[in-house]
């Protein structure tokens, strides 16, 4: 911006045009950058009154058919109030606007030229209207000390005019900014719309609106529900493949659809809670604590009406009023929504409506999946292809009855283990540190054996200290029981010794009474430190010296297995919690102990067989088998050539015999049952 000359009179200094110069270019630099318009006032206002040396200022911005709104202002002192100012500074403001032109006002003057604006403070009034899009869009006044001459006055108001035209060119650039933000906006729901109106189906149309709506409503989270007889199910979350109905987020989520779409109006939080009815509060309480979000939007889908008032697909409208279809949900987890919030007249809620209004029209047609797929294959029963249909018909038909009526061996398999019948675990008896390790893997032990040696320095010190105080009581008594003995009983000083005496001897036998029960039960607790086997056996846990040499155990520990290897076997199966009815079943209706075929690890070519004897009465989870149910199948311990407890081995649990179809597919047949009926 070029610099024009001032007058003569008024001619400032070298630094003072550099400070000039310095708040132009400031304020040229903030102009076209993304600050905010409060903030680039203060920083504008701020600059012209140091600029001009002012005492104050103000910048209105005009309002239709009314007076200017105050945008930013800084009070000098002395300033009547601003009750009994603001009015005639407004019209001041608005004939600066009028007029198009910047002008000067007196101190103290009343309205002249018939123009209604007066100056009623002490101070000279610079006033300069500002413009955008060739309109007037506001007006900046600036409080001046009066006494300059008429050249210093118009040197300021030519400082001030260039001034506005940066404010000017601010909210020239601002406009331009929203005019493209708004285009990308255009854009973006523009392809929304394509996106949500491309396919019919109720749950792709749903994720469409939960992933797509998510970036034009500029929040974190987005669910899409449907409502149907009363109830709302939640159909999409955006950024989630399968929604888990067994969540509690999603049944507190599902309520407060429910809640929001009886009572047919828009909820959010933060908001007026005394507006909310008791029944939508309790349930949005209980979603927040469950999902921790800061901020949320309910808004209920309204299908679209048809002269006003249509039905919707599952519920018809009432008092000319659209149907409540479903219900989108819109979150934010990181501070609150901006200025414009979601809402009802939102373009993304009334596509979204929509879109899923005309799929769920759709989806209430019966077999409506079928009937696609079928217009899909409309081309496998052309004239031409007819021949060929019957052939393909023919063929499918054949495999079908093949599947259904062919008999086959339905065993299941399950993985397992072998292991000796009887086996036992050695716990720690008491607590202690292992001093000694008496035994090692695959040695034999006899029942009674000791095979580990434990200490416990608390134990010990305790022994001691019983020991201690039983030789000293004893030793009180013999010297009560000699003192006694010589103590003659010739006159009442003596008899009465004498019975103070038998007291103490009578008391002190109590005390080694005492002492010698402790003494007796640290003895047995001393014992008990010497672990022993419980059965004759062999040890199993493997490197049991370094497992166990000089660690501390607990009481109740388990500390090593002892199994008798020549005695029965078992196998010990793994059946998979889906698995385990079939077997169930085949054994209620046999009525004997099903058939086990097994083959051991170690020994793949060897198929050896077994009768399933026990099955567990309830599910276990451990990885990495998942669920599953514990079962034993009795086996002929000769047949085991390699007895090694543990040996992993597969087996297959005869249930009879059922079709092909059913021994092939009898997973998949059961996941369809399980998604049919849940």
């Amino acid at each position: 911006m070029n610099r024009e000359p001032l007058p003569s009179d008024v001619q400032p200094t070298g630094e003072t045009w550099q400070e000039i110069d310095a708040s132009i270019e400031e304020i040229a630099r903030l102009s076209k950058s993304d600050i905010g318009p409060s903030d680039f006032h203060a920083e504008f206002l701020r600059s012209v009154v140091s600029g001009l040396s002012a005492v104050g200022g103000m910048i209105w911005a005009a309002e239709f058919g009314g007076l200017p709104r105050l945008q930013h202002r800084i009070v000098p002192a002395g300033m009547p109030s601003p009750d009994d100012a603001d009015l005639d500074l407004r019209r001041l403001a608005l004939a600066a606007m009028e007029t198009g032109r910047a002008r000067l006002a007196a101190p103290c003057t009343a309205p002249a030229d018939g123009d209604g604006a007066a100056n009623p403070t002490e101070f000279l009034l610079l006033v300069c209207p500002w413009s955008a899009e060739d309109a007037m869009a506001g007006a900046v006044v600036v409080f001046h000390r009066p006494g300059d001459g008429p050249e210093a006055q118009r040197g300021c108001l030519h400082f001030l005019e260039a001034m506005c035209e940066l404010l000017a060119d601010f909210h020239r650039y601002r406009q331009l900014r929203d005019y493209r933000q708004r285009a990308g906006q255009w854009r973006l729901l523009d392809q929304f719309a394509e996106q949500v109106h491309h396919s019919l189906d109720l749950e792709a149309t749903a994720y469409t609106i939960a992933n797509e709506g998510r970036r034009l409503l500029e929040c974190d989270r987005v669910s899409v529900l449907v409502c149907r007889s009363g109830k709302c199910r939640l159909l999409a979350v955006s950024g989630v493949d399968a929604v888990d109905r067994r969540a509690g987020t999603v049944r507190h989520l599902e309520r407060l659809a429910a809640a929001v779409a009886r009572f047919d109006e828009p909820v959010r939080h933060p908001g007026r809670e005394e507006d909310r009815p008791p029944e939508i509060a309790s349930q949005l309480d209980a979603y927040l604590d469950e999902s921790h979000a800061r901020a949320i939007a309910v808004i209920p889908l309204k299908a679209p009406g048809k002269d006003g008032g249509a039905e919707g697909p599952d519920r018809p409208s009432t008092g000319g009023r659209p149907a409540t279809l479903g219900v989108l949900v819109a979150e934010r987890f990181r501070g609150e929504f901006g200025e414009r919030p979601p809402g009802p007249d939102s373009p993304v809620v009334r596509h979204s409506a929509v879109a899923l209004s005309n799929a769920m029209e759709l989806d209430r047609v019966p077999m409506a999946r079928a009937l696609r797929c079928l217009g899909k294959a409309r081309w496998f029963v052309e004239i031409r292809r007819f021949p060929k249909t019957l052939l393909a018909l023919a063929a499918v038909a054949g495999v079908a009855a093949f599947l259904s009526l062919a008999p086959a061996d339905f065993r299941i398999e399950a993985p397992g283990e072998l292991q000796p019948v009887v086996a036992r675990d050695v716990f720690a008896p008491a607590d202690g540190v292992v001093t000694e390790v008496r035994t090692a893997h695959g040695r034999k032990v006899l029942a009674g054996q000791v095979v580990l040696a434990l200490e416990n320095p608390d134990l010990d010190l305790e022994f001691k200290r019983v020991w201690g105080e039983l030789q000293t009581v004893r030793k009180k008594l013999a010297s009560v029981e000699a003192e006694r003995l010589q103590n003659p009983r010739e006159n009442e000083e003596h008899r009465r010794r004498y019975g103070e005496l038998t007291a103490q001897h009578e008391e002190l036998r109590e005390q080694i009474a005492g002492l010698e029960a402790q003494y007796a039960i640290l003895q047995k607790r001393q014992s008990e430190l010497e672990v022993r086997s419980p059965m004759d056996g062999e040890v199993l846990t493997w490197n049991i010296e370094q497992l166990l040499e000089a660690r501390p155990v607990n009481r109740g520990q388990a500390l090593m297995t002892v199994a008798d290897l020549n005695g029965p076997w078992q196998l010990e199966l793994r059946i998979a919690d889906h698995r385990v009815a079939h077997v169930l079943a085949a054994q209620r209706q046999s009525g004997r102990s099903l058939e086990v075929s097994f083959v051991a690890a170690g020994e793949p070519s060897v198929q050896r067989r077994g009768v399933l004897s026990r099955i567990g009465m309830r599910t276990e989870v451990a990885e990495p088998d998942g669920a599953f149910v514990l079962a034993y199948v009795d086996i002929d311990r000769n047949e085991i050539s390699s007895r090694m407890p543990g040996a992993t081995a597969t087996a297959k649990i005869d249930c009879g015999r059922r079709s092909v179809g059913y021994v092939w597919l009898h997973d998949l047949i059961d996941a369809v049952r399980i998604w049919f009926w849940f």
